[in-house]
């Protein structure tokens, strides 16, 4: 089976749904008689990163660079990406097409598939729906791709159900989450030297990894550090990552009067995130959903803390229910009521018992259900019977049967 993943982006450049692509088609790789060719663009680092990656059966091609925005006057830009993606169809002559994303790969992949008959299957991660419903055009395009694919995977059951919703029929929706490495991120000793960098000794730390926008929710978790610092002056909040909100986070801290309390970490190398993790006490991001729909699609932070057997806590929006269970290994909290964030994390701050609880369930539960190669074999089979269908002139029926008997 030969794959082509078409997608706007790809590691090294940042972001979940990269990360989940680069995890699963790596393992997808490792199946006898599979080659994935990853049909991207360049991003900063791209070389190196391609170099390190590629083996016989996995490879990365690019060219251009990623689209800024999904708008009507950036469409034409998908011109490049289409023409990249049908050449690589002549000189691949791939089994089947992966869309990793609605514009321009999703359209792409719908034309060609009107033009050679080639199967397509395309990703859903929740936020692709409701960011276009804001649109007027859009829904409309985004509706085809998704009605013409031949299978639809989704990363969460919100996913899921928005597919339901804009009439992509249940028979082709597979769901298939993310998962994590855990020879990556696993418990280990605490190394001294992030310790005495952030000034962590004797503290409780509170940790949010994630890009500093609006919607990962740091500002609620600020305010709620500095409602708690009166009862447990010890506690630090430790935020790594960078993005446009960091000026205003820094000047909010400020105004809280909790600038000792907080520790702008920046940008630290992918080899240190685990580590990071590590240090902390509990793991906090407030996601919510923002006014033009934009919200989190899952939220692999939250499975990569519960591998490191650190409770979490969560946002009670799109995708996170699949993340965090309730009250099992963390706790989904309302991002517009401030008081049920302080309460939920003063708990775990003063409860060391309730900590390793949720902490030890969090890493039980992702080594039993979230590995990466349980991910790549679902898809295998998925995209094994699509071909298999597509060869015999008929519509693929039988592809979820055969996925049944693998996690989700």
């Amino acid at each position: 089976m030969r794959i082509l993943m078409l997608t706007d982006s790809f590691l090294p450049h940042a972001g979940g749904s990269r990360e989940y692509y680069y995890n699963v088609y790596r393992c997808l790789a490792e199946f006898e008689g599979t080659r994935v060719t990853i049909a991207t663009k360049k991003v900063p680092g791209w070389e190196e990163f391609d170099r390190r990656a590629s083996s016989d059966s996995f490879r990365v091609v690019r060219w251009l660079k990623p689209l800024s925005t999904w708008r009507l006057h950036e469409l034409p830009k998908g011109l490049g990406p289409f023409l990249h993606a049908a050449w690589h169809v002549y000189e691949e002559t791939p089994t089947i097409l992966h869309a990793g994303d609605l514009y321009p790969q999703g359209m792409s992949a719908l034309i060609l598939k009107t033009i050679t008959g080639l199967p397509y299957l395309a990703y859903c991660h929740g936020e692709d729906i409701a960011l276009t419903d804001r649109y007027k055009y859009q829904p409309h395009m985004r509706n085809k791709i998704y009605r013409g694919a031949d299978a639809v995977v989704a990363n969460a059951e919100f996913a899921r159900e928005s597919l339901l919703r804009i009439g992509v029929p249940e028979s082709r929706i597979v769901k298939i989450t993310p998962g994590v490495d855990l020879d990556r991120f696993s418990p280990r000793p605490t190394r001294e030297e992030l310790i005495d960098k952030w000034n962590l000794r004797g503290k409780k730390v509170v940790l949010t990894v994630a890009r500093l926008i609006s919607r990962k929710g740091h500002d609620l978790v600020l305010r709620a550090i500095a409602r708690l610092t009166r009862e447990l002056p010890d506690v630090v909040y430790l935020i790594v990552g960078r993005g446009p909100e960091e000026q205003r986070l820094q000047k909010l801290a400020a105004e809280l009067g909790i600038t000792d309390s907080v520790r702008f970490a920046g940008h630290v190398p992918e080899e240190l995130l685990p580590d990071c993790y590590n240090v902390c006490d509990v793991f906090a991001m407030l996601n919510r959903e923002e006014a033009n729909g934009d919200l989190e699609g899952f939220g692999m932070v939250f499975l990569e803390a519960s591998a490191m057997g650190k409770p979490v806590i969560g946002g009670r929006s799109g995708g996170t229910a699949d993340a965090i269970l309730e009250g099992k290994t963390g706790f989904r909290v309302d991002a517009s009521q401030p008081d049920e964030l302080t309460t939920s994390l003063g708990m775990l701050l003063k409860d060391t018992n309730l900590r390793h609880q949720l902490g030890n369930a969090g890493r039980d539960r992702v080594q039993r259900e979230f590995q990466w190669r349980d991910r790549a074999r679902k898809l295998h089979d998925v995209s094994v019977e699509i071909c298999k269908a597509w060869s015999m002139e008929k519509q693929p029926q039988s592809w979820r049967a055969a996925s049944k008997s693998h996690a989700d």
